[in-house]
């Protein structure tokens, strides 16, 4: 089993702060609401002056990596979602940067973003996405395709073959409506 790599873990974490089946949004408050979230994370290491369009651009990032994610699992992607996380992309200022502390040999190269706070967090979070893209990460991020849950998981699978976030609950859900299903179906 493979773990989560801590280098995902902010993607997957932004990834997660709305909860389809609780119905709640950690950015639904607004700015301050974004602004307590980043720094919780340490995507900030002060408190960001965070506006309403950020939180928007922070929405419209996460749909559009929350829509790739589905599509780890099989899923069609949604290009709209997709083309308004792709505008918030555009809009940040990405560089390569190079390791300058002593044991540069065993660091690799990072993107940064360069900005303000707020912009330097969401460019962390698009590095960390991008990162695990190149590492061949990716592909196990995965979004549960229940409808009712939609909950963004690591698959941590030996063959990375997991569909559900959890077996137990969305996995069996699936799996009673599909035999209710076939059984409806049937002649009498």
């Amino acid at each position: 089993m493979r773990e989560l790599p801590p280098e995902v873990r902010p993607v997957v974490d932004f990834l997660n702060t709305v909860d389809v089946e609780d119905g709640t949004d950690v950015f639904g408050d607004g700015p301050e609401a974004l602004a307590d979230w980043l720094v919780e994370q340490g995507l900030c290491r002060s408190r960001p002056s965070v506006t309403a369009a950020d939180v928007q651009a922070a929405i419209d990032l996460r749909r559009g990596l929350r829509s790739l994610a589905l599509a780890n699992n099989g899923e069609p992607v949604d290009a709209e979602d997709v083309k308004a996380a792709q505008e918030v992309l555009a809009a940040l200022t990405l560089t390569l940067r190079l390791p300058a502390d002593a044991d540069a040999a065993k660091n690799r190269p990072y993107l940064a973003a360069s900005g303000g706070p707020f912009s330097e967090a969401l460019g962390r979070i698009a590095a960390a996405y991008f990162a695990a893209s190149v590492r061949g990460d990716w592909p196990r991020v995965r979004r549960c395709p229940a409808h009712d849950c939609a909950w963004v998981f690591w698959d941590s699978s030996r063959n990375a073959s997991r569909r559900w976030c959890s077996m137990r609950v969305c996995g069996n859900r699936a799996k009673a409506r599909a035999f209710t299903e076939r059984r409806a179906a049937r002649p009498a």
